[in-house]
């Protein structure tokens, strides 16, 4: 079992196992009727637990993009480090971009998007899931990263205060590829807006509540056009 999927999918905290492990599950709910007859490619795939799901299902059409973590679920899943190795396997009927969009700069964002547009097919489209880093569950996600890491938060207490009652974000970490830090979906969705991507959103989780609030992840469909909407 890789250190990341000991974090998440497989964690000793019930509440963060749960939540994950649903997330996987939406996620393949989410992104197995937008597949049609193409492939799929997990942009940002980590250790390849929802490639190796899809692959199941059917196999040979998914493969992963992962240029950081070395971990993988399994060896002998198809995940690639290089954009020219991405190209040569496309083009991709669905983009998924999983806990991923809060660790990219503007500048990666955009890059990402040119990039998406080269590869994916006519009526393709990203499907994102993106965390909640506003509201009463990031108190518990800081009371379990702190408890993992054996270190205190690194936000600051009215800050924490703020964001988790009142929604207001707290300042972006200086490292975004190893901190959720100061994450606003919600500026996200605005960002993409204005490079002309449409979202919506589809759903939260893990609360079937319909709203943010409460909850710690939200997933987009990102597009380019009318005819792409699904």
């Amino acid at each position: 079992m890789s250190n990341y999927d000991a974090q998440t999918i497989n964690a000793p905290n019930p509440l963060v196992r749960f939540a994950h492990r649903n997330r996987v599950r939406r996620s393949l709910t989410l992104a197995l009727p937008r597949l049609g007859s193409g492939k799929l490619l997990d942009y940002g795939c980590g250790t390849g637990v929802f490639i190796s799901e899809v692959i199941a299902r059917y196999p040979g059409r998914a493969i992963g993009y992962e240029p950081f973590m070395t971990e993988r679920s399994s060896a002998s899943l198809p995940i690639f480090d290089t954009l020219a190795e991405l190209e040569l396997r496309g083009p991709y009927n669905l983009i998924t971009l999983f806990e991923t969009i809060e660790h990219l700069s503007d500048e990666e964002l955009s890059s990402f998007l040119k990039f998406a547009e080269e590869v994916l097919t006519p009526t393709g489209g990203i499907l994102i899931s993106a965390p909640i880093e506003i509201g009463p569950a990031l108190i518990f996600k800081e009371l379990n990263r702190s408890a993992f890491r054996c270190k205190l938060s690194g936000h600051r207490p009215m800050e924490l205060l703020k964001a988790a009652i009142f929604g207001i974000p707290a300042r972006r970490a200086e490292n975004l590829k190893t901190s959720h830090r100061g994450f606003d979906f919600r500026r996200a969705r605005n960002y993409l807006g204005n490079r002309g991507w449409g979202t919506d959103i589809l759903s939260y989780g893990p609360l079937p509540s319909g709203t943010w609030y409460g909850n710690s992840q939200v997933y987009l469909w990102a597009y380019r056009h009318e005819d792409s909407k699904r």
